[in-house]
């Protein structure tokens, strides 16, 4: 964003932890500035629970742009911690190292946290129900154990990227109080006043974060599970009109170039389009107000964007980035916004729903994160937007209507299975599905005893990565009439979808049986089927 640089300074001496204090040591995520600071996010609120020092190493960022400096000098480090007001005790003694040893502390060594659920301070019972929404078909589940509670020194030894609302699994008094901590992890003053000041020089304003760079090329892009490489700038002003008055200014924040083809559409429609790192490098005023911060820091550039952003009076931003999520999440903290909006929609599939820039709940249940599906794995839930739980938020209204008496819940764990090449099996986030099924032959059935003959909607719950959707089955009463419907790209096998309308059958009175067959094999498996439900109509 600018040019120039400040050399490294005489850096003080750490400031250690008082001898007999009991420490949390805990590595940030080596990657850019957003996610790095969701990983002193997590670190934060890990140190709270525990009651310990926070102790982070490996915080130190790498650079995304090469800086000519001479020879003699070097510059000086990017450290998100700085950055921010950290509301509890800590030290940043280790702050630059990339691997530590801490002789005689216990060690978490976690899966990455991205992956996980922390239960704290017990685990509930895998069949608990509102725990079971929380993990969402999470592999791993974590507590810590009565040694690691006990233990002077604590060393969590896993990738921490991932957002706190959606890892740490407690109580309601717990997360009211980590959601008030994480309200007061605030930027640091200096940087708060010039994001005012560069807000109040636009005047009233709408905001769009719209990434490109890797997105446009990443593996993301390349297996067309993101929309990057392909979206035009007529579908987002399309989308962008339903929120935002062309009168209004329009800033855009982004890591591509203002001369890109997808940015054409935009200045056209609104009458005011102001690149915001252009009018940080181009205006006099801009250049004065910011020539007093570090030069060549990244991360400050980062921050400060993200700041007048969360100012707009319309904000927009892309998801599956982290960057975006940070917006949303100071939004929701300064102004209780808990409509998150996007520039376009990477999916279109029945399982999202999108509209005027929303994704719109498909399903019920106790969090966002049940509420809105997407076609990715559990641990994609993770980052790859923020939730309104991280502001204490409650999830957006289910507008389904309440189902009627009568209604028949047919799960995985009641069914019949026939065939060698099928099963009933927990999943590792410990679903219980039909799975395994890799024969068209094969099939499953449940007994059914009705005291009239009744007419049903029916619909199904499944998941099924991308790879191998596609497939064809048929729902029906032995003898009587079937459905037919395709296996769609739920994200993964641990991904269930919403329930999927399928149609009408007949059931005769009395006992019958109901039969989910495959028709044909897109993949190596079907699906794996996690219940059918029969809604009177």
């Amino acid at each position: 964003m600018r040019s120039g640089v400040r050399m490294a300074k005489q850096q003080p001496a750490g400031t250690a932890a008082a001898p007999g204090t009991r420490r949390l040591f805990i590595p940030g995520y080596y990657s850019g500035y957003s996610n790095n600071k969701m990983s002193l996010d997590i670190a934060i609120a890990l140190a709270y629970l525990t009651g310990r020092v926070l102790v982070p190493y490996r915080f130190r960022l790498p650079r995304r742009f090469k800086i000519d400096t001479p020879q003699d000098q070097v510059l000086e480090p990017m450290l998100v911690p700085e950055l921010f007001d950290i509301p509890i005790p800590w030290s940043n003694e280790y702050l630059f190292k990339t691997w530590i040893s801490v002789p005689g502390a216990a060690v978490c060594a976690w899966a990455p946290i991205h992956e996980s659920v922390l239960c704290f301070p017990n685990r509930p019972p895998d069949d608990d129900e509102h725990f079971r929404h929380f993990r969402n078909g999470r592999k791993h589940v974590y507590t810590l154990s009565e040694r690691e509670n006990e233990a002077p020194d604590l060393h969590i030894n896993a990738d921490t990227l991932g957002l706190y609302s959606y890892f740490a699994y407690l109580d309601d008094k717990q997360r009211r109080a980590v959601v008030d901590l994480m309200r007061r992890v605030r930027p640091k003053q200096q940087y708060r006043d010039i994001a005012d000041r560069i807000a109040a020089s636009l005047g009233e304003f709408n905001a769009v974060h719209i990434r490109r760079d890797d997105f446009v090329s990443n593996a993301l892009s390349k297996e067309k599970i993101t929309r990057a490489a392909s979206i035009s700038g007529q579908e987002i002003v399309a989308n962008l009109a339903t929120r935002m008055n062309r009168d209004d200014p329009l800033v855009v924040c982004t890591d591509g170039s203002s001369r890109e083809e997808i940015f054409g559409p935009i200045q056209q429609h609104f009458r005011t389009t102001i690149f915001l790192d252009r009018y940080l490098r181009e205006s006099p005023s801009m250049r004065d107000l910011m020539a007093g911060l570090p030069q060549g820091n990244e991360a400050i550039d980062a921050l400060v964007t993200q700041l007048v952003a969360s100012k707009a009076q319309v904000f927009a931003g892309t998801l599956f980035s982290t960057f975006t999520a940070l917006i949303h999440r100071f939004r929701a903290f300064e102004r209780q916004e808990s409509s998150f909006l996007y520039c376009y929609n990477d999916f279109l599939l029945p399982l999202v729903r999108y509209d005027r820039c929303e994704f719109l709940p498909v399903d019920d249940g106790p969090y966002t994160w049940n509420r809105l599906r997407y076609p990715v794995s559990p641990d994609a839930y993770s980052w790859l937007r923020e939730w309104p739980e991280a502001a204490g938020g409650a999830p957006p209204p289910f507008d389904g209507a309440p189902l009627p008496a009568g209604t028949i819940t047919l799960h995985a764990s009641q069914a019949h299975t026939h065939g060698s090449a099928v099963e009933c099996a927990s999943d590792h986030g410990d679903q219980v599905v039909i799975a395994n099924w890799t024969e068209q032959s094969a099939f499953v059935s449940w007994e059914l005893v009705l005291p009239a003959g009744a007419t049903f909607a029916v619909e199904v719950r499944y998941a099924c990565p991308m790879e191998t959707a596609g497939s064809r089955y048929a729902v029906g009463v032995e003898g009587g009439d079937e459905l037919y419907g395709q296996v769609w790209n739920t994200g993964s096998w641990f991904s269930l979808s919403s329930w999927f309308p399928l149609g009408r059958l007949r059931a005769p009175a009395g006992h019958c049986r109901l039969i989910v067959r495959a028709i044909d094999m897109a993949g190596y498996a079907l699906m794996n089927l996690s219940a059918i439900r029969l809604v009177p109509v």
